[in-house]
């Protein structure tokens, strides 16, 4: 009976995830409506000129980059022994510290003049280092590329099944050829940042639809005692509030949940793409983009942790999704939406891995057969494996964790320490506390 403290964490969130969604599609329409107004210049790259990215479209790209399918997993994370604020704590905490040292990329980028991680380590610390990067991007991204692949043929081969269709179609197998073939090889072959912002944005609506359809059913009682799909779910879904709301708690668990939120803000592997294809490449014009997109996945985060949680308590699944009822039409439409949510985060992580890959091979990154060349060779195998193997289990989840923590914490504190002492526009770049402050990151 009426409005309480546990409806404002939801709604909150949710009212500045929505806002800012609306600011920036309107801000998006108006920049489309100018123009080529605001093109500073072109920019070739892989042999074609691009325009570049407005600033809203970059914020496009950073936060599908950024949030994915792994959201769904965070409300699981609160129940599991980590209270509800604590949690909202510790992401924010993790969003200032990643956010911040995705900024040092693109400020490296605009000291050294580099395009790339290998680029800037080269003009920086020297070959052997910018080597050792570029090897490292190209092992973490081929792991986030098959774990996207992986849960696309997953996802598709649900829906399909959902819907009552069977037989070979239907399986997971075919499911993922099909999608790569019609959807994601036209995607992971576009050269300019600029059109992948059109799927961008929608696969953030997707996601946006997906945790407003969670709020509504928290604020309408359905999978409460008494509502209309409560008795309709299997017994381990059945909301669990026994040891009532958990706050402030903190558990062993709580590492889990750590573990989590240090890979829940990953973009930075793209991070001097994203700078090097603005249409604006200044560094206040880069923070601002960063803090937009960093906050909008914050939010996002904040709501779909506090809206999961308060729904189902400690019963709350690892995926989320799982705890809605099959006969719920609202739980069908959000599955395909968190479907497709995925399908356009693909091409994002493979940009970067075909980046890498070029980069680490020593090829022409300018030359048109190459791009193509290694866009087909990395999307075959990264298919074929996806196809056969349906987990990529603990050695990944331990791998993806060490190369995360490089490329988000220790690579941005080296390349700021290497372009502040030693580059002459790292010097007017960083300051002193900075480059010396670049080695906390590196220690994390």
């Amino acid at each position: 009976g009426g409005f309480t403290a546990r409806d404002a964490l939801t709604l909150a969130p949710g009212a500045l995830t929505l806002c800012l969604l609306t600011g920036l599609i309107v801000s998006f329409l108006r920049s489309l409506r100018e123009g080529d107004a605001k093109v500073v210049d072109t920019r070739l790259v892989n042999g074609v000129e691009v325009k570049g990215t407005s600033g809203p479209q970059t914020v496009f790209n950073i936060c599908k980059n950024i949030v994915g399918e792994g959201m769904l997993s965070l409300p699981s994370g609160v129940a599991a022994g980590t209270g509800l604020l604590g949690s909202m704590v510790i992401a924010l905490a993790f969003c200032m510290i990643l956010g911040y040292t995705f900024s040092l990329m693109g400020r490296v980028c605009h000291a050294t003049g580099g395009v790339s991680h290998k680029e800037c380590g080269e003009r920086s610390s020297g070959p052997r280092m910018a080597q050792i990067m570029s090897v490292t991007l190209m092992l973490k991204t081929i792991g986030t590329c098959l774990s996207y692949a992986i849960v696309i043929g997953d996802s598709f081969s649900r829906i399909l099944h959902y819907f009552g269709i069977v037989g070979i179609f239907t399986s997971r197998q075919v499911s993922l050829v099909s999608v790569m073939v019609v959807v994601l090889v036209p995607l992971c072959m576009q050269k300019d940042l600029s059109i992948l912002s059109y799927t961008s944005l929608l696969g953030l609506i997707f996601e946006v639809f997906v945790v407003c359809f969670m709020q509504v059913r928290y604020l309408d009682g359905s999978y409460a005692p008494g509502g209309q799909f409560y008795g309709a779910i299997d017994e381990v879904y059945v909301p669990n509030f026994e040891d009532g709301v958990d706050y402030w708690g903190t558990s062993i668990t709580t590492f889990v949940l750590l573990g989590t939120l240090s890979n829940a803000y990953i973009a930075h592997y793209n991070a001097p793409k994203f700078f090097s294809q603005m249409r604006t490449r200044t560094v206040n014009q880069f923070n601002s983009v960063i803090t937009l997109a960093f906050v909008f996945s914050l939010s996002i985060y904040l709501w779909i942790m506090a809206v999961g949680y308060l729904t189902f308590g400690s019963a709350v699944d690892g995926l989320v999704l799982d705890n809605y009822a099959e006969s719920d039409g609202g739980a069908m439409v959000a599955r395909v939406a968190i479907g497709f949510a995925v399908v356009f985060g693909f091409p994002l992580a493979f940009t970067a891995l075909r980046d890498s890959t070029i980069s680490t091979l020593n090829l022409d990154r300018d030359c048109s057969s190459v791009f193509r060349t290694v866009t087909v060779g990395l999307l075959v195998p990264i298919t074929i494996t996806a196809c056969f193997v349906r987990d990529l289990g603990f050695v990944n989840s331990l791998m993806g964790a060490f190369l995360g923590g490089m490329v988000t914490l220790a690579y941005p504190g080296m390349l700021a320490y290497f372009a502040g002492s030693s580059t002459p526009g790292g010097k007017d770049e960083f300051s002193r506390s900075e480059v010396y402050g670049a080695w906390a990151w590196i220690a994390l």
